[in-house]
């Protein structure tokens, strides 16, 4: 997102967090610059019916507050062509206006479509305010680092591993302290823990089949 809101000085990028410590909102405030940062503070604030993960989708409305895509395509399942896809919408939105043109655009596809090389680094998520968390976090971003580095079946099955325990772990907190009620954060974050165990499952059955 904030990728985007350089890209786009006109458009408001919004990420909301729904943790209830502003703890974890105003850490994921310093990694914004030019997209905004805001925090749902109690359940009765909670959007109804709609919101999920960024990674699940966006939530997309033009300069009057309406709702263009209530849940644009997951980049879980369509990778980088759901950024394109978030781009695509932007740049119909963008055309009607006479001083926006083509190349905020352009300079979208041009920054975000290098996506993950074999020399990229995963960054560690900011803290989350819960020390076994922060360690937890660290030793995933090991763990992806470990498979850039060394893309091979051993250090994809150490991942798989990692993040099965750290998954399990996490839903069990939010379970304990947020509940299961229907607006819980723990359903979307379920989906999302399955969505990675099965594209990381699925490339090493893939890495079973050539040997």
């Amino acid at each position: 997102m904030e990728v985007w809101a350089k890209a786009y000085p006109d458009v408001t990028f919004l990420c909301v967090c729904v943790d209830p410590s502003k703890y974890v909102a105003l850490n994921f405030q310093r990694m914004f610059k030019h997209a905004k940062n805001g925090w749902i503070s109690s359940r009765p604030y909670m959007p109804v019916g709609y919101g999920q993960l960024g990674c699940s989708g966006f939530i997309v409305s033009d300069q009057n507050g309406n709702a263009v895509s209530l849940k644009t395509r997951a980049f879980l399942d369509y990778g980088e062509a759901a950024f394109r896809s978030v781009e695509s919408i932007l740049a119909e939105l963008l055309v009607t206006s006479s001083d926006q043109q083509a190349p905020p655009n352009k300079k979208s596809k041009t920054s975000t479509k290098k996506g993950i090389s074999p020399t990229t680094k995963v960054q560690q998520p900011a803290s989350v305010g819960i020390p076994s968390m922060d360690e937890e976090h660290r030793e995933c971003t090991d763990a992806f680092n470990g498979v850039l580095d060394n893309p091979c079946k051993e250090t994809l099955i150490e991942l798989i591993e990692i993040l099965k325990e750290h998954f399990q772990h996490e839903e069990e907190l939010m379970e304990k302290y947020i509940g299961t009620s229907t607006f819980s954060p723990i359903h979307s974050h379920r989906t999302d823990h399955e969505r990675i165990l099965k594209i990381a499952t699925t490339e090493l059955d893939r890495l079973h089949k050539l040997e």
